[in-house]
């Protein structure tokens, strides 16, 4: 661009130049014609015979009535291009004219007009290897390092566990103060992260004993025969205290997660049993509205690879959404079936259903979806579900419910015999849904 315009002012130049120049030549000869004229020229009638013995091949020269005067200007004809003009003009016996001056510069225009061409040649062909020489120049110089910077600054996932900090020397001099202004930023990140997760841990920490203090009082006092008039009082108490403490526990879950610090256990695991166990815990305040439904397959199920607890966890997480939202006594069914590659558990309710919209962002932490407006929940359940199950190499998914309703799926991979039967593992969060051993 920069040699493209340096062209372009110099044609811009030339044109001016040239222009300037024919004006100049042109007004010298009309001096030098109205000089001789004056000096061999007496009346009108001695114009025609001294004007023959002097004009040049392509000159031509006319008196013209006074008052007939015009600035220099160029006429294009079929044959040429012609410059003319109209000065005034005194005889020697005094009578004014006009002297018209018409000069054919048809050679200076056409040589005007190569000289243009070549510039307009000689322009692109600077402009073509300006551009080759530049390439490599823009690439090695510019171009690569950049990529390179932004591979690096790509790798940094998550303030828990930041990449070294880039190393500003290396960098072009032009990029120096990005990369100081980025290891700044990260720096900042960091610490930042480290005093919100501290303090997220802590907290949790803090609130499990109180809660569980809570819980256990409560229940101890249902069971004495005095406190029979405060009974609904204490289950109040007894089941916000359990609801706390689960939401505690999917604090510390997030937490831990951000922290790179998150356990499972990774085995082999009987789904059905962990579904029968769901199933006997949460069946007796459901009101007789949790079913549940046999294989579909004859013969007991394949094992499914996962961490037991954690899997208990999620799918109790689903039930209690499901009961929640389901309108009473719409049923809640709990089914298991196989795939080729893995196991399936479906919680299917008959509430208003997830929009399509929606299926994605619910899994997100502290978003709900318009069904839960009239709905007690904190926003995380569901969040620590899709973590805790992409962590067992799982996942999490909802679709709509034949009949109607939301049919939530737990997914887990099948149990290959050459996995270890027990493998502790750690699930750092850069690495989502990756069990590393």
């Amino acid at each position: 661009m920069a040699v493209l315009a340096g062209y372009t002012i110099l044609v811009v130049l030339t044109l001016s130049l040239n222009r300037i120049e024919r004006l100049q030549a042109h007004q010298q000869l009309i001096d030098r014609i109205s000089t001789a004229l004056l000096q061999r020229v007496r009346t009108a009638n001695q114009f025609t015979p001294v004007v023959a013995e002097m004009l040049m091949p392509g000159l031509a020269v006319k008196l013209l009535p006074t008052g007939s005067e015009f600035e220099p200007r160029l006429q294009w004809h079929a044959d040429g291009v012609i410059l003319e003009s109209a000065s005034p003009l005194i005889l020697r016996d005094g009578q004014l004219r006009s002297l018209l001056l018409r000069q054919d510069v048809t050679d200076s225009i056409a040589q005007q007009n190569l000289s243009l061409q070549l510039l307009a040649a000689a322009a692109g062909a600077s402009a073509m290897l300006t551009g080759l020489l530049l390439r490599p120049v823009m690439t090695y110089g510019l171009v690569k390092p950049l990529e390179t910077l932004g591979r690096q600054i790509s790798s940094y996932r998550s303030p828990s566990a930041p990449p070294p900090p880039l190393d500003v020397a290396s960098q072009p001099e032009e990029l120096q103060p990005i990369a100081v202004t980025f290891n700044a930023m990260q720096e900042r990140l960091a610490s930042s992260w480290e005093r919100q997760r501290t303090f997220v841990d802590g907290v949790a920490h803090e609130l499990r004993t109180p809660i569980t203090l809570i819980s256990g009082h409560a229940q101890s006092l249902q069971r004495q025969p005095a406190a029979a008039a405060l009974g609904p009082s204490l289950a109040l108490i007894s089941a916000e205290a359990r609801r706390m403490g689960a939401m505690v526990s999917d604090m510390l879950d997030l937490a831990r997660n951000d922290a790179g610090r998150l356990e499972l256990r990774r085995q082999a695991i009987d789904v059905e049993d962990i579904v029968l166990e769901s199933f006997e815990r949460l069946a007796g305040g459901a009101d007789g509205r949790l079913r549940l439904q046999p294989p579909q397959e004859e013969g007991s199920l394949p094992l499914a690879a996962g961490d037991p607890e954690r899997l208990a966890q999620c799918l109790v997480v689903l039930i209690d959404n499901a009961l929640r939202y389901s309108p009473s006594p719409a049923p809640v069914r709990l089914s298991v079936e196989a795939t080729a590659v893995s196991l399936v558990l479906h919680v299917v309710d008959r509430g208003p259903g997830v929009a399509p919209t929606e299926r994605e962002a619910i899994f997100r932490r502290f978003v709900r979806g318009q069904a839960a407006v009239n709905t007690r929940g904190s926003g995380i359940g569901l969040a620590v579900v899709q973590l805790l199950m992409e962590a067992m190499g799982g996942m999490v998914l909802v679709s709509d419910a034949p009949g109607g309703g939301a049919d939530f799926q737990l997914q887990l991979p099948l149990f290959e015999v050459s996995e270890p039967h027990l493998n502790a593992v750690r699930v750092a969060e850069n690495l989502s849904g990756v069990v590393l051993p």
